[in-house]
């Protein structure tokens, strides 16, 4: 199992063993994850991470079978979540297509918004040596979930405003259905540049996209509604946007001096459908999902 190189989230120098010299403070590994969050900033994401087990829980995705994690992006028709998934293994499909296909060796990923993990487990179950990154280490849908899997992948409790890794180690960087949790999206894309050797791929996988911010952020206001009329939550709390623009995205890239490429994750024909009355029904553009690239 490849480890990468560590290095102090608020200082940006490498680590001494598991000490910071120029801080002073030590970061270690704990039940198997590397725990890198700084106490301000825990406290900070502790309520969102909280509404976060919640929400998950009541729409299904928290789900205590060993086998329903080893399966993912794959689950069962009826799944509560079965139409998200069947979006999430066509991106998944695309990211294989596009971004892995040529890759002449192992290659190694920095999989941000990791999960429970479950990309990470597919790419080291293809060779590939990743290293699984998110705020949330719930056993059931963060990552501690790992346990159910064979393959083996270090996870990293961190953020991406502050990711603890020294530079130029990774050939990927995979916002995993999470740059929409990122306070701003330039600025996690540049962080996130800085971690890639030269010639390395900035991807996004499934963050709602939008061309228009008025209709992100009418998602926004659908969704604040949803939670106080389904879940008794009376405010939403959002670590970042909520969504990502196509206009930002090409912004970052031009900014990064890299070549960008959008594939769309359609879906079947049905859920197409579904989405063009949604469109003539809420009187805003619904959000388009699939696999941005940068190189």
């Amino acid at each position: 199992m490849w480890t990468p190189a560590f290095a102090c989230p608020t200082c940006a120098i490498p680590l001494s063993a598991v000490w910071c010299l120029r801080c002073g403070r030590k970061y270690e590994a704990v039940d198997d994850i590397w725990r890198f969050l700084t106490p301000q900033r825990r406290e900070w994401l502790e309520p969102f991470v909280q509404q976060y087990r919640a929400v998950r829980a009541r729409d299904g995705y928290r789900q205590p079978s060993p086998e329903y994690y080893r399966q993912l992006p794959s689950v069962d028709a009826g799944d509560p979540d079965a139409g998200v998934w069947r979006i999430r293994r066509e991106t998944y499909r695309n990211l294989l297509r596009h971004v892995f296909a040529a890759a002449p060796q192992s290659i190694r990923v920095l999989d941000l918004g990791a999960g429970n993990g479950w990309l990470s487990h597919r790419l080291a179950e293809l060779g590939h040596h990743p290293v699984a990154v998110d705020v949330v280490d719930d056993e059931m849908d963060g990552l501690r979930a790992a346990r159910h899997f064979t393959s083996e992948f270090p996870r990293v409790q961190a953020d991406f405003g502050e990711l603890p890794f020294a530079p130029s180690q990774f050939d990927v960087a995979v916002f995993n259905a999470s740059l929409h949790y990122a306070g701003d999206a330039m600025v996690a894309l540049s962080h996130a540049r800085q971690m890639l050797v030269p010639g390395g791929s900035l991807v996004v996988m499934d963050s709602p996209m939008f061309h228009a911010d008025a209709d992100g952020r009418a998602m926004n206001h659908a969704k604040a509604r949803r939670f106080e009329s389904s879940y008794g939550i009376a405010t939403a709390i959002e670590p970042g946007i909520g969504f990502v623009t196509f206009g930002a995205l090409e912004r970052a890239a031009a900014a990064l001096q890299m070549q960008q490429m959008f594939v769309p994750s359609r879906g079947p024909l049905a859920w197409r459908v579904r989405r063009q009355f949604a469109r003539l029904r809420l009187r805003r553009a619904p959000a388009a999902f699939g696999l941005w690239v940068a190189r």
